[in-house]
């Protein structure tokens, strides 16, 4: 069986977030499935600043009339991972706080590049959640929530299609 007819659509879903957000997105300068890098570490986390987690979280399905397909309602999870730089309250000088609010804007291009978007054989996807992580270390997380659709066929017999040999007519 060829190599890409092997391919999930998740896995094909994950690869073209990684092609858009590197294009639309510069600024992030590390990508990858969200396996805890921020959680689990000593010295620091294995990952470069800013860096965007991925997790395809969150799946329901459902039968169409046929058997062998499936519509796909799939959540997307994708954790903003900035360290802190500067202090943003009042008293830091207001050349300098923009340093601090950088999250606000990298959420926003992320935002501009992902919501509405349709990835080949996706449906659109759509903002529906965000919100801020607390916690213990000055790494400051936004996680934003997205949700699309998609029709499953890979449980359906995959079909080679033959070229048929053009008749001939012979007048003699």
């Amino acid at each position: 069986m060829p190599e890409d007819l092997l391919l999930s659509p998740e896995e094909s879903l994950y690869q073209q977030i990684i092609q858009r957000v590197t294009e639309k997105v510069p600024e992030v300068r590390y990508i990858d499935l969200d396996l805890g890098q921020l959680e689990n570490y000593e010295l620091r986390p294995p990952v470069s600043w800013p860096c965007l987690l991925i997790d395809l979280d969150e799946s329901r399905y459902s039968d169409t009339g046929n058997k062998l397909y499936q519509v796909v309602e799939l959540a997307i999870t994708f954790r903003i991972g900035l360290v802190k730089y500067t202090d943003s309250n009042n008293l830091t000088p207001t050349n300098i706080r923009p340093n601090a609010l950088k999250y606000f804007r990298l959420e926003n291009k992320l935002f501009m590049a992902l919501h509405g978007w349709e990835p080949e054989g996706f449906g659109p996807l759509t903002r529906f959640g965000a919100g801020t992580e607390k916690r213990d270390d000055d790494i400051r997380v936004r996680v934003v929530r997205y949700q699309l659709c998609y029709t499953d066929m890979t449980a359906a017999p995959q079909s080679t299609k033959v070229a048929r040999p053009t008749p001939t007519i012979n007048k003699g």
